[in-house]
């Protein structure tokens, strides 16, 4: 009788139709590239030009995608748990999720631009709908999962579109994006799109950096990092030896796509994923360790010997030098503009006569001109000011280290023209003084210094979902010069997933989604660390908690995205489901 039962029980149902919202978002939506023109609407702000429309390709339609999955897939849940009771699984979990959607819609109501917090704008395109979309994806994994099919047919979905987005991966490796081919290009846009365009798509990102198809190599480093933690654990787990070997080339391919993105939060996500990974097998790894060793040393000596030949693509980026900037501060008023360069500081006045200048105690300082007719602005290195004088305004062009800015004098006092030609004041910035540090990161620490001390203002309610742009100091050209090397960039995102939420969403937002974090965490560690890993739904599961953890650490680096995020909260609903003691099996 008892084999009788193990025989029945093990019988695999047929394919579950209730995953197909799954493998959508898995499996489809990377593959959601098409070309499409909108006005995200910052021409009215002087920090701006006049023209805001922009093409995109990775965003516009993605977003539209997964919105009707997420509506699809909401019918389908409220049906489910409806009808079948019996198979409803414990919530309680998701409570600082639905109480992080509450503050999300309430950001969205208070919006600094509604439009944009409604429908989604520049670029991310994570409006409220896909904010909540988010969060209803990874309770309806958790929900539907139930047997040892499930698990296997999401594990055939994960393993296929790595498998086919590595084929963009591997053409980019070799300096070659599939979107410049003329026949893909006539699947991506209209033919009217076609005549204008073909041909003159521009990448992003040159040389052989791997985006796969996710438009920029931090998101497709993070997506490859969050497989190859499935696939480490797969192979880890898996007692068939062939399935392990493929598991293990499976590993080896995401690992080393991951290193042709030349990204480097991935490096310490996979740091923060081997120790959990470590953490939770115990003894099994030290009886083990001697091949886990000898194939991370092959692996990197590989990796180091492919970045030598391509000249130190990658470890010359390993190392960021603080620097101290010459330029550190610039404002415009009524009574001239106030600059500051090394440390010392000078007031210069404009009139028809030319430039002039003077102490911060208002001692006339007088200034050269050489044989070009420049002046000469007596700073411990000497910088230059070329007179103007067009359109019957009085301006100049100061000629810094780090660029040119341009001033314009008007009856309302002086002003910086910018390089979409528009007249702005330049004020103070409030910002944290990181002493040079600001460069660190690609400019990250820049970017954090001055939000930091926005998020006192956002503490109940956000500005509002994809408002990001619109509430940092767009008008810091000082900033933006020294550290983004362009005074016109638009900051559109922290680069860092926590401080944007906080901006868009507010402080208790984000203090009910770290109250998840903490909870999955914790809940998934407790229960893989005394698991034995003998089934596929426990495998697949302790693979999903690890990309987790490795995202959520790149998340100290990269923003939430359309190409990342929806992967992310399905593996957390897929670690959920795998550690919960219900077995429908």
């Amino acid at each position: 009788m008892k084999n009788r039962k193990i025989n029945k029980t093990s019988q695999q149902k047929g394919f579950n139709d209730l995953l197909l919202p799954i493998l959508c978002v898995l499996c489809l939506m990377p593959f959601c590239v098409y070309l499409a023109e909108y006005d995200y609407g910052y021409s009215n702000y002087l920090w701006h030009s006049d023209n805001s429309v922009v093409q995109d390709l990775y965003t516009y339609y993605r977003s539209y995608f997964f919105e009707l999955v997420a509506v699809i897939s909401l019918i389908v849940l409220i049906l489910r748990m409806t009808l079948y009771r019996e198979k409803n699984k414990s919530i309680k979990i998701f409570i600082p999720l639905a109480i992080y959607c509450i503050f999300a819609i309430l950001s969205t109501i208070f919006s600094i631009h509604p439009r944009a917090s409604l429908t989604g704008n520049f670029y991310q395109f994570q409006n409220i709908f896909v904010l909540l979309g988010f969060c209803l994806m990874c309770f309806y994994t958790y929900q539907m999962l139930e047997t040892e099919q499930d698990y296997q047919t999401i594990g055939k979905g994960i393993i296929i579109v790595f498998l086919l987005i590595s084929i963009t991966g591997w053409f980019q490796v070799f300096g070659h994006d599939l979107l410049n081919f003329e026949l893909v290009q006539r699947f991506i846009m209209s033919e009217e799109q076609f005549a204008e365009y073909r041909g003159t798509i521009e990448d992003v990102f040159s040389e052989n950096n791997v985006f796969l198809t996710l438009y920029n190599p931090n998101y497709a480093a993070v997506f490859l990092v969050m497989f190859a933690a499935v696939f480490a654990v797969l192979s880890y787990s898996e007692q068939e030896k062939k399935k392990k070997i493929c598991y293990l080339l499976l590993l080896f391919a995401a690992l080393l796509l991951l290193w042709f993105t030349y990204t480097r939060a991935a490096l310490i996500a996979i740091v923060t994923g081997s120790i959990v990974f470590i953490l939770c097998i115990g003894k099994s790894f030290f009886q083990k360790w001697n091949y886990v060793l000898s194939g991370i040393l092959i692996f990197l000596v590989l990796c180091v010997s492919l970045d030598a030949i391509n000249g130190f693509p990658y470890l010359s980026r390993m190392v960021d030098t603080p620097k101290k900037p010459k330029l550190q501060e610039v404002l415009t008023s009524q009574e001239g503009i106030s600059i500051t360069y090394e440390d010392k500081s000078l007031i210069l006045t404009l009139d028809k006569e030319g430039l002039s200048a003077k102490d911060t105690k208002g001692t006339i300082i007088t200034l050269k001109q050489n044989s070009k007719g420049e002046w000469i602005i007596p700073f411990r290195t000497s910088i230059l000011a070329r007179f103007m004088n067009k359109e019957e305004t009085l301006s100049f062009i100061l000629q810094l280290e780090e660029g040119f800015l341009e001033f314009v004098k008007t009856e309302e006092g002086y002003f910086y023209r910018n390089g979409d030609r528009k007249l702005d004041k330049m004020v103070e910035i409030p910002k944290l003084d990181l002493h040079g540090l600001e460069y660190l990161g690609s400019g990250r620490l820049y970017i954090w210094s001055r939000v930091i001390p926005m998020l006192k203002n956002y503490l109940l309610v956000g500005s509002g979902p994809d408002t990001f742009a619109e509430a940092f100091p767009q008008n810091d050209y000082v900033g933006k010069l020294i550290y983004a090397e362009n005074p016109r960039r638009v900051i559109e995102s922290a680069h860092n997933d926590y401080l944007t939420r906080w901006v868009q969403t507010g402080l208790l937002s984000l203090l009910a989604l770290l109250v998840f974090y903490l909870w999955f965490f914790k809940h998934c560690f407790s229960f893989y660390k005394n698991c034995d890993l003998h089934t596929k739904k426990q495998q697949l599961g302790f693979g999903c908690f690890l990309a987790c953890i490795c995202y959520l650490t790149c998340c100290f680096f990269s923003d939430s995205s359309l190409y990342t995020t929806p992967t992310f909260y399905i593996f957390a609903g897929i670690a959920l489901a795998s550690s919960t003691t219900e077995n429908y099996s």
